[in-house]
């Protein structure tokens, strides 16, 4: 079975970004893509990611069906839109995988748009549950909130990782997640994932970064952070496989897992 995390960077990326998922649609049983967009414009939004780049997805994938997460109406992520927009994730699943169920959850922020506050943004965890040669599993992924942007500890990502943390210890089976954390690896917030049965992925497999130099050339030196991404794992699945090959389909790597 193979998982594809990845923050898509709405599409602005987009002639590598579909090259990727059409090479990788034949072998991949999931994709699990955040900061995803979705309007009836072809526009971009503010910082140049696509409008309608859900629908590129689907027409890219059409052997896996698509499941749609909306998380806001109209805002983009720094500023908001004059047209409609909606800003979610997504997981496209292979058709021959019968979903039992699926679903998604608020993990961090509320009150958001009438607060105007940039921490009340909404942010959800999306998942599936399906059977697998005799085995049940949930499959999480979501987008972390990313204030402050210091991917440091705050009572709001520790509040988060508690959320994710009791979704897990309510599913049954195996569960695998993954996504956009928008968290650095020595994080109490990463811990508590950890301590909840989740192999930390990351860690275990050495992965030095998470990002490349679309990333890195936003920011000055000093300010680099090499992660935000990570993948984890309970104790009944089996890895066969794990990388973060390094490319500019965005300003995030790509997580590729091989379960068995």
């Amino acid at each position: 079975m193979k998982i594809i995390f990845l923050n898509t960077w709405g599409g602005k990326a987009y002639e590598p970004l579909m090259a990727f998922l059409s090479e990788h649609s034949a072998s991949a049983d999931f994709f699990c893509l955040q900061e995803v967009f979705d309007s009836p414009s072809s526009r971009t939004v503010s910082w140049g990611g696509r409008a309608d780049i859900l629908a590129d997805f689907r027409s890219t994938l059409p052997e896996h069906e698509g499941y749609f997460s909306p998380a806001v109406q109209n805002f983009d992520g720094d500023e908001y839109m004059d047209f409609p927009l909606i800003h979610g994730n997504a997981i496209f699943a292979k058709k021959d995988i019968t979903i039992a169920s699926h679903g998604d959850m608020l993990i961090a922020g509320d009150g958001w748009p009438d607060s105007g506050d940039i921490q009340a943004f909404p942010h959800k965890m999306q998942y599936v549950s399906f059977q697998k040669e005799g085995k049940m599993y949930t499959l999480a992924h979501l987008h972390g909130t990313p204030v402050p942007s210091s991917k440091r500890d705050t009572p709001a990502r520790i509040a988060q990782s508690q959320r994710v943390a009791d979704f897990l210890a309510a599913e049954k089976g195996e569960k695998i997640l993954g996504g956009d954390f928008n968290l650095l690896p020595d994080t109490e917030s990463i811990r508590m994932i950890e301590r909840a049965g989740m192999r930390n992925l990351i860690t275990e497999y050495g992965i030095t970064t998470t990002r490349n130099a679309l990333s890195y050339g936003q920011y000055p030196e000093a300010d680099r952070q090499y992660f935000a991404d990570y993948a984890f794992v309970s104790s009944g699945v089996g890895v066969a496989h794990f990388a973060a090959p390094q490319m500019e389909i965005s300003d995030h790597l790509p997580l590729v897992l091989e379960c068995t």
